[in-house]
């Protein structure tokens, strides 16, 4: 008698049938996932930029499935960024741009991150985050960086200096300086619900200055403070691309 060898029967006849089970499912798997690929990476590094400075990039949006992927809106998470999107509609294989540029914020430096998201139709990923960083430095150095005038007391003048140096290599026109104040009051003995009461008259001198490179002006800052509390808010050096600002703390008593 004619016998079929064991492993034509048995094994293989056994593994034929899972994975004929297994096709469809396998199948689907391809198709689930992102299909879109952002080439070069979804993170873009712009690098030490000024005030002045608006840098650009382009992110590349390839489609790697066998569907049309649809690209619905671009968002910016902020007025900072603007972003260009190419075209909505990307076919197999197709690609997208999007054209992002930082306005730095006047009054921001150091290290910062933007984020832009793509909203998509037909992709199992619905949302793509894109993301730019830039180091922002500032034109000048402030002296304090942050002014704590410790102990002040009421209806006396309160009175400090403050230095403010260019240390880029152009020259700096301060156009304006000028102090926002307030007091988180709560009333006399500190024991009600706090209100802000603001400081009125808080005086710069001098209140306009051009600043060479390497150059150090001494700024005046004074103020009278009627109600005790604690001492909040800022003086805020004004140029034609940056906002330097000094923040201002303390505690203001009564005689």
């Amino acid at each position: 008698m004619n016998r079929r060898p064991r492993s034509l029967a048995g094994i293989p006849a056994a593994l034929l049938a899972i994975l004929t089970l297994l096709v469809p499912y396998l199948a689907c798997a391809q198709a689930i996932g992102p299909k879109l690929v952002v080439e070069g990476g979804a993170s873009h590094a712009l690098g030490v930029i000024t005030h002045a400075d608006r840098p650009e990039h382009r992110f590349v949006l390839r489609n790697t499935s066998a569907d049309t992927v649809r690209i619905t809106s671009v968002r910016a998470g902020c007025g900072c960024t603007a972003a260009v999107l190419s075209g909505k509609t990307l076919p197999p294989g197709g690609e997208a741009t999007i054209d992002v540029r930082f306005t730095p914020i006047r009054s921001t430096n150091g290290h910062v991150s933007k984020s832009i998201s793509v909203y998509t139709e037909n992709d199992d990923q619905k949302m793509y985050l894109l993301r730019i960083e830039a180091d922002v430095v500032s034109s000048f150095e402030a002296t304090p960086e942050k002014a704590n005038l410790d102990t002040l007391v009421t209806r006396n003048v309160a009175e400090t200096v403050l230095k403010l140096t260019n240390v880029s290599a152009d020259t700096q026109r301060i156009v304006q300086v000028q102090g926002v104040l307030s007091v988180e009051h709560r009333g006399y003995g500190g024991k009600q619900s706090p209100q802000m009461m603001s400081i009125d008259d808080v005086q710069a001198s001098p209140v306009e200055f051009v600043l060479a490179p390497g150059e150090t002006q001494e700024v005046t800052i004074r103020f009278f403070p009627l109600n005790e509390g604690r001492l909040m808010g800022s003086v805020v050096f004004y140029s034609g691309e940056e906002n330097r600002q000094v923040e201002f703390s303390g505690v203001i008593r009564r005689p």
